[in-house]
């Protein structure tokens, strides 16, 4: 059985001082402020094997980790995730392209730049890092891109000791991955059964089936959903093209633009054009033996 990471929210305390959305600096963001035990300072252990992207130091010593693979959300979402963590007081120790393994420490609560007391100023972005990694929002604030519920995002590890959860209801876990084939997936507001099944390449009868569903057009929002996910891969290619086409032509595989444009879909890529961008992502993943196949 194929293993995924889980995405996990690893300090020894759980004390969120500031909510999403609140006043101030969180207004029209979904971060959150993390105070650890006390006014001293607590480490924040990374959720997911990622590699860092961006540090930016003439603010709030900002920092960009991206998971490496694919992760499994806390709502049963797959996809890479990034994390933006702010107000540490010296990442002298991190640079851009290192890697850091899940659950290695590798930042620390401070004050560096506009903060009040030592904290953490977490969020979390779905998918891999874009752009410049956040945006100016209407209220003034700068949020990361494509920004999402943290507790949505990052299961709670049940070794933590929570002082203040914000009122989140975090799902906890005891273990730090999981088998592909074994997922438990939590409807959102828009879902329909098509929709999750095409998410993971399973069908709506399947889903229907392990859930006891009668009406395939009736999913309530906070569901949980099991999934079984056998997910298929290309075979791993290993020759010297820069072509996505020949690389599938020489894997005796269709490469024809219609069958490209749903690998892309099931790889991450909704809006595939064929773009050199899109098509050198779909073979490096061919060439890591990671392009999910329909």
């Amino acid at each position: 059985m194929s293993k995924i990471e889980k995405a996990v929210f690893m300090m020894d305390y759980l004390n969120i001082s500031q909510k999403a959305n609140n006043s101030f600096s969180h207004k029209g963001s979904k971060a959150i402020d993390l105070s650890g035990k006390d006014t001293g300072i607590d480490t924040l252990k990374a959720p997911f094997t990622g590699v860092i992207k961006k540090i930016y130091t003439k603010d709030a010593n900002q920092v960009w980790l991206e998971s490496k693979d694919k992760v499994l959300y806390a709502d049963g979402t797959i996809d890479y995730m990034t994390i933006l963590t702010m107000h540490s007081d010296d990442v002298s120790n991190l640079k851009v392209g290192d890697i850091v393994k899940q659950g290695e420490v590798y930042y620390k609560e401070g004050t560096k730049g506009y903060a009040t007391g030592n904290h953490i100023h977490l969020t979390v972005g779905k998918g891999k890092f874009t752009g410049t990694g956040w945006y100016k929002n209407s209220d003034g604030n700068w949020c990361i891109n494509n920004q999402y519920d943290v507790y949505n995002a990052l299961f709670l590890l049940d070794t933590v000791k929570v002082i203040n959860d914000g009122g989140y209801k975090f799902i906890k876990t005891d273990i730090l991955s999981e088998d592909i084939t074994n997922i438990t997936y939590v409807v959102k507001q828009g879902d329909t059964l098509y929709k999750i099944a095409k998410m993971y390449n399973t069908t709506v009868d399947s889903i229907a089936s392990l859930n006891g569903i009668k009406n395939k057009n009736l999913i309530i929002v906070g569901q949980k959903l099991k999934i079984s996910n056998n997910l298929n891969y290309f075979k791993r290619y290993t020759g010297n093209s820069t072509s996505i086409v020949d690389a599938l032509k020489s894997l005796n595989e269709s490469s024809s633009y219609s069958y490209r444009t749903k690998v892309a879909r099931l790889n991450g890529i909704s809006d595939y054009v064929g773009t050199k961008t899109q098509n050198t992502k779909l073979l490096q993943l061919l060439k890591e033996g990671k392009l999910i196949k329909p």
